[in-house]
């Protein structure tokens, strides 16, 4: 995210200590703006939210968040790049060991063809007035079928397999869309983190939750959706709610921080509240997903 300048050299004049009404006075920005500016550079760069002994919210920032957010930018930057390299290099590292193995049995295929082509050519004239010959049978397949079995989905639509033999008793429904050359990485490699959209969970269940609550909540109500917090810990991840969801603090007449949304307390027609899960939970982790079938047959390929 870009921030404006002037609300930067703005908490810099304000030795990185100032409330929303002092950086917008000083910056010249509507207070809107810089309230949701100051809640985003603080997620960003680290800063704290505290209350004054006037009670009034002051935001806190490190001297040197600016270069804390140069490394940070170039680093997503670089990092999004090579995930979108490594999506496609990871998914060629996969199939590709059960390709090697393929090929390998194919190899040896040929060569034991080859051989026994070799040995029945020198009595090949001989083979003939018998009426013999290579027996045709060694020419025939009688495997299932390698092209189809090599799809996505070949267990999921019937093939190679018998009628009473369902997918869904293996798993989750991943496994219905991998096919043998996956198969054979997963057996030999595992999955990987069953949690890739983590993140999108996390978010989509705090908007939830403060929308359940009217847009006005509580750091506590929203702790367990983090990863181990302490009190002060929960304060500052507010902030990255905050800026996320357009929010702003509050103080009440009791000291406590209130975190309010206004976005979120507005719905188009009245709704029911949603169900929401005490903390957020990750999926359990399963070394491979690969259907039974595939990881017998990625047994006896190996």
């Amino acid at each position: 995210m870009s921030f404006s300048p002037q609300l930067m050299k703005a908490v810099e004049k304000l030795q990185y200590r100032a409330t929303v009404g002092e950086v917008a006075s000083q910056a010249g920005l509507s207070v809107q703006l810089a309230q949701n500016q100051l809640a985003s550079l603080a997620s960003e760069a680290g800063g704290t939210l505290q209350v004054a002994d006037t009670g009034d919210i002051v935001y806190e920032f490190p001297s040197n968040f600016r270069s804390i957010l140069t490394s940070k930018s170039a680093k997503l930057k670089f990092q999004a790049t090579l995930n979108k390299i490594w999506q496609a290099v990871f998914y060629i590292i996969r199939i590709s060991f059960g390709v090697a193995l393929v090929a390998s049995i194919a190899i040896m295929t040929i060569a034991i063809l080859v051989l026994i082509f070799a040995a029945n050519s020198k009595d090949d004239n001989s083979s003939r007035r018998r009426g013999g010959g290579i027996p045709t049978t060694w020419l025939i397949w009688w495997g299932p079928d390698l092209f189809r079995m090599f799809t996505p989905g070949y267990y999921r639509r019937g093939y190679g397999r018998s009628p009473q033999y369902s997918v869904r008793t293996v798993g989750s429904s991943k496994n219905s869309d991998m096919n043998f050359l996956e198969s054979v990485f997963s057996f030999l490699f595992g999955d990987g983190d069953p949690n890739p959209k983590l993140e999108d969970r996390r978010w989509q269940t705090i908007g939830t939750v403060i929308q359940n609550n009217d847009g006005a909540v509580i750091a506590e109500q929203i702790a367990p959706y983090f990863d181990d917090l302490d009190s002060i810990a929960e304060e500052n991840h507010m902030m990255a709610v905050m800026a996320r969801f357009n929010g702003y603090p509050e103080v009440s007449p009791e000291g406590e921080i209130i975190y309010y949304f206004p976005e979120l307390q507005v719905k188009a027609q009245e709704r029911r509240k949603q169900f929401v899960p005490d903390y957020l939970e990750e999926n359990r982790w399963t070394f491979t997903l690969a259907p039974v079938n595939q990881k017998f047959l990625a047994m006896g390929l190996g």
